[in-house]
């Protein structure tokens, strides 16, 4: 009995750090302020897209609306956090995916990070194809380490839009200027800026996530 017993224990630990290895994140040293995630929360690759999130949601669905939205009652008018109201201008670790999802200190990263990775004086990006799926190689100018960001279109609705040809990623900072909409990194082959909405920021659209620590 305790021979069996403890070979339970063997396959139930062991199947443990499996599955810890097989989520394969891992933290990489670009030479900034933070260190940025090998892949997108959710993802088990990575060149894999991950899971999308409305902005302050933790857990992805099928649809994606204001009616939908949790932070609000139906309508853009009606935000019942992270508004006029609150005040609130930075998600909460209870209301950041990356923190819920992959626990530690990992955490959406903030505009400014994202704005320190686009800097060309810290980075550069080389338009690459990886694993069939186009996108970004990150290399930090520091260290030489690099992050590959895949394009990931974003969730609108039911359906997934621009997956091949925009990478889209929440940050966790509001746009205090109109609180209907977040600051996000957008990229294509040609194009790469921090912005607030040239394709549909609203905080309800499902965008994919690269989570960062120190």
């Amino acid at each position: 009995m305790k021979k069996v017993f403890l070979m339970m224990l063997t396959i139930v630990f062991l199947g443990t750090v499996g599955s810890y290895a097989a989520d394969g994140v891992e933290a990489v040293d670009l030479g900034l302020s933070v260190k940025w995630a090998n892949m997108n929360v959710g993802a088990k690759k990575a060149s894999g897209y991950g899971t999308y999130f409305a902005w302050g949601e933790t857990k992805s669905k099928d649809y994606y609306s204001w009616n939908t939205y949790i932070w609000s009652k139906g309508d853009s008018q009606f935000l019942t956090k992270y508004s006029t109201l609150d005040k609130r201008t930075q998600l909460v670790p209870q209301d950041d995916a990356a923190h819920a999802n992959l626990g530690g200190e990992w955490r959406m990263p903030t505009v400014d990070e994202f704005d320190e990775l686009v800097n060309p004086d810290n980075c550069t990006w080389e338009w690459i194809t990886q694993d069939g799926v186009n996108g970004y190689k990150v290399t930090g100018k520091k260290t030489g380490n690099s992050i590959f960001l895949p394009i990931t279109g974003f969730r609108y609705y039911a359906d997934t839009q621009f997956r091949a040809v925009n990478g889209i990623y929440w940050t966790s900072s509001l746009y205090t200027s109109n609180p209907n909409k977040v600051w996000c990194l957008e990229f294509n082959f040609s194009n790469i800026e921090v912005h607030y909405g040239n394709l549909s920021s609203n905080r309800f659209s499902g965008r994919c996530i690269r989570a960062v620590r120190k």
